[in-house]
């Protein structure tokens, strides 16, 4: 990065950069070995369950604000990025779309009644909801998914490789009268994509399907698309049980009545164009929300938090993007492992407090960057990776803006 050399006019940094990762490694490695120790004997059970569900399954982007005047002078220079607290492994449940995806790369998209070559083709479980759950777990969370498959071989593969991921998919209900939702990406050479899919299955399951004992040990839930009546319901349960709540809507957002979802979520995750079709079809702003906090991802120009009380915004990393399919999940995934081991965030709903954000849009803003790297929509995620991606150019926390 041109002309950040030095952002902090003292010298190098390196060895206070070298300090900061020692220290950061030291913690991550504590606080992995802790999530490992809480979650085996869980991770087991939810390999006989989907194991058990498979078998059932086979028989029937507005670039961020500029610097300015207004920038709060309280920006933390040297935020925090470590996992620091080895006793809170977050426990989520992540509703939503479960898909199988196929993945094809071509190196441009042909014209009308033209053809061109497939380069690559790649078969992988998918969908957003998933697409989190299994992020959240390579991040030291605890993972349950809820959604519906058909009874077919796509639904016992979806169910078996989020099994093999640590994914607890007991609660997925198998739908025999439905094929599983296949999402057809099509992946050019710049990294660019379109979609083709089904619907099958994908919304078959209802709120009253979700076991209540499972939804009241959860400390988070995490809501992607899905029927709206749905998304409220289970909203409404989370909020009940003392869970905290995301939604994701997806690029439905303003033809689908969420209007009750959206209302009952503490985090709106959208792009921003999912955030200008919001704002002129509902009476939610989310560039200016009053009552909730939004994290609003700009592509390549990085991710802005919104909140009552400001903003905070990040200009992401320098990536090459191989395929940009499941960016969006991969950033709520990281987002949301920094921000619920953190209790000064969401010990009482979410903080409006927008400095608190600057590790999760820095950790949210990693995992996007590393997901375009990868062929798929589901990638492996870790610390590891979140920090080699940050260490790459470690002056950039120091991007951070804060607007009050």
């Amino acid at each position: 990065m041109s002309g950040r050399d030095d952002p902090a006019g003292d010298g190098d940094g390196s060895d206070d950069w070298d300090e900061t990762v020692a220290e950061w490694d030291r913690e991550v490695d504590e606080w992995e070995g802790d999530a490992r120790e809480d979650g085996g004997d869980r991770t087991a059970a939810s390999a006989d369950n989907a194991a058990a569900s498979a078998n059932n399954a086979g028989d029937g982007d507005n670039a961020a604000a500029p610097a300015g005047d207004d920038v709060d002078p309280a920006v933390d220079r040297d935020p925090d990025l470590t996992p620091d607290d080895a006793d809170r492994v977050p426990k989520v449940v992540s509703a939503g779309h479960i898909n199988w995806d196929v993945t094809i790369h071509v190196d441009s998209l042909p014209e009308p009644d033209g053809e061109t070559r497939i380069d690559r083709l790649e078969q992988s479980g998918g969908g957003s909801a998933a697409n989190v759950a299994v992020g959240l777990v390579d991040l030291g969370g605890q993972s349950v998914v809820y959604g519906s498959v058909g009874g077919d071989e796509s639904g016992a593969l979806a169910l078996r490789e989020l099994a093999s991921a640590g994914v607890d998919p007991g609660q997925v209900l198998v739908d025999a009268d439905e094929p599983t939702s296949v999402k057809y990406v099509i992946v050019d050479g710049g990294g660019e994509l379109l979609m083709l899919a089904n619907d099958g299955a994908n919304e078959s399951f209802s709120a009253a399907g979700l076991d209540r004992d499972t939804l009241a040990a959860a400390d988070h839930l995490h809501l992607t698309g899905q029927q709206p009546e749905t998304a409220a319901a289970l909203a409404t349960a989370a909020a009940e049980a003392g869970a905290t709540r995301s939604f994701d809507p997806g690029r439905r957002v303003a033809d689908r009545e969420f209007d009750a979802a959206l209302h009952a979520s503490d985090v709106l995750f959208l792009n921003d164009r999912e955030a200008d079709a919001l704002e002129a079809a509902t009476d939610v702003d989310p560039w200016e929300p009053d009552d909730r906090v939004v994290a609003i991802k700009l592509g390549d120009e990085g991710a802005t938090v919104r909140t009552p009380h400001g903003s905070v915004s990040h200009p992401g990393f320098d990536v090459d993007p191989v395929d940009t399919t499941g960016a969006g999940d991969a950033f709520a995934a990281g987002f949301l492992a920094a921000a619920l081991r953190e209790p000064e965030i969401t010990g009482d709903g979410f903080s409006h407090d927008p400095r608190d954000y600057q590790v999760p849009i820095l950790v949210g803003n990693a995992c996007g960057a590393v997901a375009t790297e990868s062929v798929t929509a589901r990638t492996d995620l870790s610390w590891d990776r979140v920090r080699e991606t940050m260490g790459e150019s470690p002056e950039t926390d120091l991007l951070i803006e804060v607007r009050a």
